[in-house]
Protein backbone atom coordinates (compact mmCIF):
# COMPACT_ATOMS: atom_id res chain seq x y z
CA UNK A 1 0.00 0.00 0.00
CA UNK A 2 2.77 2.43 0.90
CA UNK A 3 4.61 1.58 -2.31
CA UNK A 4 1.48 2.25 -4.35
CA UNK A 5 0.92 5.67 -2.74
CA UNK A 6 4.62 6.51 -3.13
CA UNK A 7 4.62 5.44 -6.76
CA UNK A 8 1.49 7.49 -7.49
CA UNK A 9 2.98 10.52 -5.75
CA UNK A 10 6.27 10.16 -7.64
CA UNK A 11 4.39 9.76 -10.94
CA UNK A 12 2.35 12.88 -10.23
CA UNK A 13 5.51 14.86 -9.47
CA UNK A 14 7.08 13.70 -12.75
CA UNK A 15 3.98 14.66 -14.72
CA UNK A 16 3.83 18.12 -13.15
CA UNK A 17 7.56 18.63 -13.69
CA UNK A 18 7.17 17.86 -17.39
CA UNK A 19 4.68 20.71 -17.93
CA UNK A 20 6.60 23.64 -19.45
CA UNK A 21 6.58 26.87 -17.52
CA UNK A 22 4.87 29.53 -19.62
CA UNK A 23 5.72 33.12 -18.85
CA UNK A 24 5.23 36.42 -20.59
CA UNK A 25 8.48 37.98 -21.84
CA UNK A 26 9.71 40.99 -19.91
CA UNK A 27 9.09 44.34 -21.55
CA UNK A 28 11.32 47.39 -21.61
CA UNK A 29 10.42 50.89 -22.66
CA UNK A 30 12.13 52.03 -25.83
CA UNK A 31 11.01 55.60 -26.24
CA UNK A 32 8.30 58.17 -25.90
CA UNK A 33 7.48 61.37 -27.77
CA UNK A 34 4.65 63.81 -28.30
CA UNK A 35 3.51 65.77 -31.33
CA UNK A 36 1.19 68.74 -31.54
CA UNK A 37 -0.95 68.12 -34.61
CA UNK A 38 -3.50 70.82 -35.41
CA UNK A 39 -3.49 71.96 -31.79
CA UNK A 40 -3.92 68.42 -30.44
CA UNK A 41 -1.17 66.81 -28.38
CA UNK A 42 -0.67 63.15 -29.22
CA UNK A 43 1.56 60.88 -27.09
CA UNK A 44 3.42 57.96 -28.67
CA UNK A 45 5.39 55.35 -26.74
CA UNK A 46 6.82 51.93 -27.52
CA UNK A 47 7.90 48.91 -25.53
CA UNK A 48 9.94 45.91 -26.59
CA UNK A 49 9.62 42.40 -25.16
CA UNK A 50 12.55 39.99 -24.84
CA UNK A 51 11.22 38.05 -27.84
CA UNK A 52 11.50 41.26 -29.97
CA UNK A 53 7.76 41.92 -30.05
CA UNK A 54 7.44 45.67 -30.43
CA UNK A 55 4.25 47.32 -29.19
CA UNK A 56 3.45 50.93 -30.06
CA UNK A 57 0.93 52.88 -27.97
CA UNK A 58 -0.71 56.04 -29.30
CA UNK A 59 -2.85 58.25 -27.05
CA UNK A 60 -4.82 61.35 -28.04
CA UNK A 61 -7.49 63.44 -26.32
CA UNK A 62 -10.73 61.48 -26.05
CA UNK A 63 -12.92 64.51 -26.79
CA UNK A 64 -11.41 65.06 -30.26
CA UNK A 65 -13.15 62.91 -32.86
CA UNK A 66 -11.47 64.83 -35.69
CA UNK A 67 -8.08 63.17 -35.19
CA UNK A 68 -7.06 61.17 -38.22
CA UNK A 69 -6.34 57.51 -37.43
CA UNK A 70 -2.59 57.04 -37.05
CA UNK A 71 -0.44 54.95 -39.36
CA UNK A 72 2.56 53.01 -38.04
CA UNK A 73 5.62 52.03 -40.06
CA UNK A 74 8.54 50.13 -38.52
CA UNK A 75 11.78 50.04 -40.44
CA UNK A 76 15.43 49.15 -40.05
CA UNK A 77 17.17 51.93 -41.99
CA UNK A 78 20.55 50.18 -42.12
CA UNK A 79 19.09 47.18 -43.95
CA UNK A 80 16.15 48.73 -45.84
CA UNK A 81 13.81 46.37 -43.96
CA UNK A 82 10.19 47.22 -43.18
CA UNK A 83 7.83 45.40 -40.83
CA UNK A 84 4.07 45.80 -41.14
CA UNK A 85 2.12 46.81 -38.06
CA UNK A 86 -1.66 47.06 -38.16
CA UNK A 87 -3.05 49.81 -35.97
CA UNK A 88 -5.97 48.72 -33.79
CA UNK A 89 -8.29 50.83 -31.68
CA UNK A 90 -7.62 50.31 -27.98
CA UNK A 91 -10.54 52.39 -26.75
CA UNK A 92 -11.49 56.06 -27.01
CA UNK A 93 -8.44 58.11 -27.98
CA UNK A 94 -6.10 55.11 -27.83
CA UNK A 95 -4.48 52.99 -30.50
CA UNK A 96 -2.04 50.09 -30.41
CA UNK A 97 0.14 48.38 -33.00
CA UNK A 98 2.33 45.30 -32.50
CA UNK A 99 4.89 43.57 -34.66
CA UNK A 100 7.60 40.96 -34.27
CA UNK A 101 10.99 42.36 -35.29
CA UNK A 102 12.79 39.68 -37.35
CA UNK A 103 16.26 40.57 -36.07
CA UNK A 104 18.10 42.52 -33.41
CA UNK A 105 19.53 45.93 -34.22
CA UNK A 106 18.54 49.57 -34.58
CA UNK A 107 14.95 50.10 -35.72
CA UNK A 108 12.80 53.18 -36.16
CA UNK A 109 9.07 53.49 -35.47
CA UNK A 110 7.32 56.11 -37.59
CA UNK A 111 3.85 57.16 -36.48
CA UNK A 112 2.01 59.37 -38.97
CA UNK A 113 -0.99 61.43 -37.96
CA UNK A 114 -2.13 63.52 -40.89
CA UNK A 115 1.00 65.27 -42.21
CA UNK A 116 2.87 65.01 -38.90
CA UNK A 117 5.34 62.19 -38.27
CA UNK A 118 6.80 61.07 -34.95
CA UNK A 119 10.02 59.04 -35.18
CA UNK A 120 11.09 56.85 -32.28
CA UNK A 121 14.43 55.02 -32.34
CA UNK A 122 14.22 51.45 -31.05
CA UNK A 123 17.26 49.49 -29.88
CA UNK A 124 16.26 45.85 -30.37
CA UNK A 125 19.59 44.48 -29.22
CA UNK A 126 19.52 42.09 -26.27
CA UNK A 127 19.56 43.93 -22.94
CA UNK A 128 23.02 44.84 -21.82
CA UNK A 129 24.68 44.85 -25.24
Amino acid sequence: MIWTVGTLFFGLVLILASIPLVSKPAQRATGEDTVDTSGITVNVSASLADDRTLTVFIRSPVDRADIIDPRVKIEMPGHQMTVDADVLSAGPGAFQASAMLPMAGQWEVQVSIGDDVIRLPVDANPAGL
